[in-house]
């Protein structure tokens, strides 16, 4: 070695191990094309020439994992880890919608049961009341039958008994009727 010093400037999460290695592999192409010029050069002498080589440098080692196997395995390791952690995260969404639904299943299933139960009351209560008003109904009917046919029959019975009487005398069989007696007596 002839003394001579590299450095390189970088930001605070480069790995380290990677820019040593950068340097590493710089310096023999390096010394290889400027070696007898950088002893003479005066400040920045060498800024210009040695450009293209340090550029292609940096662009080689901008991004550590291109270059690093271990840069590399950790910014998998990275990518598995947010991935991991989305997963996680969209899990525990999922679980909370799945109680949700349950809670809600349970609820449908609640006030189904209630819906089923206050419908079977309600459909007692109709009967209830379909049978009274059939009974009121049928009531009525039987009523009005009988105060218009009670009558008819009244006064058909009469009719033939009084027919009777005009035509035989009054008597059945040889005997007097009273009734028929006082129903002709009266008019019809």
């Amino acid at each position: 070695m002839n003394n001579t010093g590299l450095a390189v400037v970088t930001g605070l999460k480069y790995p380290s191990r990677t820019a040593i290695q950068m340097l590493s592999q710089l310096y023999p192409p390096y010394m290889e094309q400027f070696s007898l010029q950088y002893k003479a050069a005066t400040t920045n002498a060498l800024s210009k020439k040695s450009k293209p080589l340090l550029s292609e440098y940096c662009n080689k080692y901008d991004d550590a994992t291109k270059v690093d196997k271990a840069s590399m395995l950790h910014s998998k390791v990275e990518e598995v880890k947010v991935t991991m952690q989305d997963n996680i995260a969209a899990m525990l969404r999922n679980t909370e919608q799945a109680e949700s639904l349950a809670e809600r299943s349970n609820q449908l299933n609640e006030q189904a049961t209630v819906f089923q139960k206050k419908s079977k009351d309600l459909r007692k209560q109709m009967r209830c009341k379909n049978i009274k008003t059939t009974v009121i109904l049928v009531s009525i009917v039987v009523g009005i039958l009988i105060i218009v046919l009670v009558p008819l029959i009244v006064r058909a019975r009469n009719a033939v008994k009084g027919n009777r009487m005009l035509r035989g005398g009054g008597e059945i069989d040889g005997e007097w009727d009273a009734d028929e007696a006082l129903f002709l007596e009266e008019g019809p």
